[in-house]
């Protein structure tokens, strides 16, 4: 058996946690993003397993590929591998990550990568910057990032992000 071969069950799980509040939990007790499992549920969500992962290479040839492809028959596309830092560590990820997102800006397409890293696997989300930031705009007004994130983070990952997206909207 392949580790791979639970990633789905791994996306079902997360994909619950975010959407389903859990007084008990100790990580995170905010609000839920109320759209994670409606994509699940209406069958926009892709996931690519890569099983052929011996090289930081190996992924990101995976994750370029679903950028180039990306179209309207799925709102967000899971890449998924085992993780292995000596691989692709959390640091490499992170910068990985924010280079594309910055390439992909530049280019002009209407795109942007979020990550989930843990013990068990390497994740990058492709979606619509533009349906990120529409949804994010939601989630704000609901208070989704008051208890989530830091100043730092919020800067980083919510606002940096809509900074891009205003330059997208500047070059169309």
């Amino acid at each position: 058996m392949h580790p791979l071969d639970v990633v789905d069950r791994y996306v079902h799980d997360w994909i619950e946690y975010l959407s389903n509040p859990d007084e008990k939990s100790v990580d995170y007790t905010g609000p839920r993003c109320p759209f994670a499992k409606k994509v699940r549920d209406d069958n926009r969500l892709k996931l690519v397993k890569v099983y052929d992962y011996f090289s930081a290479y190996d992924y990101w040839e995976v994750v370029t590929r679903e950028c180039e492809n990306f179209d309207e028959s799925h709102d967000v596309v899971i890449v998924a591998a085992k993780s292995d830092a000596n691989i692709i560590n959390p640091d490499q990820m992170s910068g990985a990550v924010d280079g594309l997102n910055t390439f992909l800006n530049c280019q002009g397409r209407d795109l942007w990568l979020l990550l989930k890293m843990d013990q068990l696997f390497t994740i990058v989300m492709i979606q619509k910057i533009t349906a990120l930031d529409d949804t994010s705009k939601q989630l704000a007004d609901k208070g989704y990032y008051t208890t989530r994130y830091s100043d730092a983070q919020m800067e980083k990952v919510v606002n940096g992000r809509r900074k891009y997206r205003e330059k997208l909207n500047e070059k169309t």
